[in-house]
């Protein structure tokens, strides 16, 4: 009898300590992956169909090879037609594609980054829908990343 409640009680301990590292698992899978949002002088970003400014986004955990999406809007402030650009910083593992949209159109477009990729043609106060859809693809397990995105302007 003595032996059956030692055996019990290191059952017991040992179910204890399985819980509470499957707990400590379980928790740290909620990573906190956070972007970033930058915009020059002449661009605001705000909540998708508010007025409320944006300058991060709080993506959360990813679980292999998930993407998610996150759209906002982009609204040009200069006082003659312009161009947007933007770039990102992405640590390894993560992809990032941007597409856009006038915000009464239906469909997205591919939106490429650099000098010779870019939305023209934007008036004062034009609005564009921009998509974010962010990518984990070899990204290390539970690890927090951090990612930002430009929008600027060259004239």
């Amino acid at each position: 009898m003595q032996k059956f409640k030692k055996l019990s009680i290191v059952l017991l301990i040992a179910l204890l300590s399985m819980g509470v590292v499957f707990g400590v698992i379980m928790q740290q899978k909620d990573v906190n992956n956070t972007m970033t949002l930058k915009a020059s002088y002449d661009f605001s970003l705000f909540e998708h169909s508010t007025t409320t400014p944006i300058v991060s986004i709080a993506w959360g955990s990813f679980n292999e090879s998930e993407s998610k999406e996150y759209v906002f809007d982009l609204k040009y402030l200069g006082n003659v037609a312009g161009r947007v650009y933007w770039e990102a910083s992405l640590p390894a593992g993560w992809t990032l594609a941007i597409k856009e949209k006038n915000h009464d159109a239906t469909t997205y477009n591919d939106w490429l980054s650099g000098e010779g990729n870019q939305i023209t043609g934007l008036e004062f106060g034009h609005l564009k829908n921009i998509k974010l859809i962010l990518t984990e693809t070899t990204a290390t397990p539970l690890t927090s990343y951090s990612f930002t995105v430009h929008f600027y302007s060259l004239g």
